[in-house]
């Protein structure tokens, strides 16, 4: 933990972008917790719609952080950060300002859609003020532990501004630390809005650049493949484990769960990363993260307090394994040109494996919760997701070269 902020301290503009990336988890969840509350109770909006604005943020978000990371490829990472962070303070005062299902909706969308340009511009402008260099994966660490430390704190701000006051407050106060961090960013355009000058100019780049060493297409496949099977997986911490547990104990243990969780990654997430990090293989690192899911889900199955205890604490610790690593293989396999969108495929890409492990989920629901099969089945899917990423990792090294057989030289000697 010392030497990554050491790196992060001593590495200009680092700072800032963590505590940016605090500030705004931060923010967001001042709002984001009491949302559907104030919504339901304040704009006397039916259930279904609150919950359709919810979904089209989530999917707004990230359906389009592809179209997020080509923005901030073509605007520079900062700029666009900048951007992001206006369209999500103007779509909290417009959620202030308007009124019915439409106008909610609409507001929503632009709210995610702020987010689908901020994330993925974030990653890449901490890519271009680090490198590509082994102490990138750990600061992404402590990136992720900004973050959950500004979702830990958020809701509790938010909860003391609705006991103080309107719940306006808090979508004012979002808002206005938005706007002055958008601003506070474009300090460091000069640091990050320039070339890499390993990656070829974006004006001049052709089909045969995009198909040279300098782009592994079979390698961002993979790392995408290994986005779906982590989504597929991370999504049973928002919906089938809460479920779940609320129908085998107590509503109230839920909280404490959640609350196990937001403790465990902040105190993991860079240690672990840290002792990892000897580990050069990211398939042997995701891999077997991907078992400590599959572990992880096994002690769901039995439904006791301590089995779900124990699920979310393996859980936590493959969580910040794996989504560091992810970031870093997108740093070392994409070019600086195209990274920004290659992050935002990411976030696309662990939707879809959200999304599909919702439809199961659903799908095997008995009286509106999964029962005890339906970890079973998660135990079978997240072990071959983790041997199909390592087989077909070990299938994409590239083979070693036979070395040469030394010469035989003939010797002759005189008479």
């Amino acid at each position: 933990m010392i030497e990554t902020l050491r790196v992060a301290r001593r590495t200009p503009g680092v700072l800032l972008l963590l505590t940016g990336n605090f500030a705004v988890a931060f923010g967001s969840n001042i709002v984001i917790p009491y949302l559907a509350v104030y919504l339901t109770r304040e704009q006397h909006l039916s259930p279904f719609v609150v919950a359709l604005a919810i979904t089209v943020k989530f999917w707004s978000q990230q359906g389009l952080s592809m179209l997020g990371g080509w923005i901030a490829d073509r605007v520079g990472p900062v700029g666009a950060m900048s951007g992001g962070l206006v369209v999500r303070a103007l779509s909290y005062l417009l959620l202030l300002a308007v009124s019915g299902p439409v106008p909610v909706v609409a507001a929503c969308a632009l709210l995610g859609f702020g987010g689908a340009i901020y994330v993925p511009a974030g990653k890449s402008a901490l890519v271009r003020l680090l490198g590509t260099g082994e102490q990138l994966r750990t600061v992404f660490a402590l990136r992720s532990t900004a973050n959950n430390a500004g979702c830990a704190l958020g809701p509790l701000a938010g909860s003391l501004l609705l006991f103080l006051g309107d719940p306006r407050i808090g979508f004012v106060v979002t808002s206005a630390t938005y706007l002055v961090l958008a601003l506070v960013l474009l300090r460091l355009r000069k640091l990050t809005d320039v070339q890499d000058p390993a990656a070829p100019d974006p004006s001049a780049a052709t089909a045969s650049d995009a198909a040279g060493p300098s782009l592994d297409r079979a390698k961002l496949a993979w790392v995408l493949a290994c986005a779906f099977a982590f989504g597929f997986c991370y999504i049973q911490l928002e919906y089938a484990l809460p479920v779940f547990t609320g129908s085998v104990q107590s509503s109230s243990l839920v909280g404490v769960l959640f609350t196990v969780n937001a403790i465990a990654v902040v105190l993991l997430q860079v240690p672990l990363n840290q002792s990892t990090g000897k580990i050069s293989s990211s398939a042997l690192v995701i891999s077997g993260s991907l078992l400590l899911m599959t572990a992880s889900f096994a002690a769901a199955s039995l439904a006791s307090v301590g089995g779900l205890i124990v699920c979310v604490l393996l859980f936590s610790a493959a969580e910040v394994l794996i989504d560091p690593r992810i970031d870093s293989e997108i740093a070392t396999t994409v070019p600086a040109h195209r990274r920004g969108m290659a992050f935002g495929f990411v976030g696309t890409a662990i939707a879809g494996g959200g999304a599909c492990a919702n439809g199961l989920a659903a799908a095997l629901a008995s009286d509106g919760a999964p029962g005890r099969s339906f970890w079973l089945v998660l135990v079978a899917v997240s072990a071959g997701f983790a041997a199909l990423l390592y087989a077909v990792s070990l299938a994409l090294k590239p083979a070693r070269k036979p070395e040469p057989e030394p010469e035989l030289v003939e010797t002759s000697t005189g008479a």
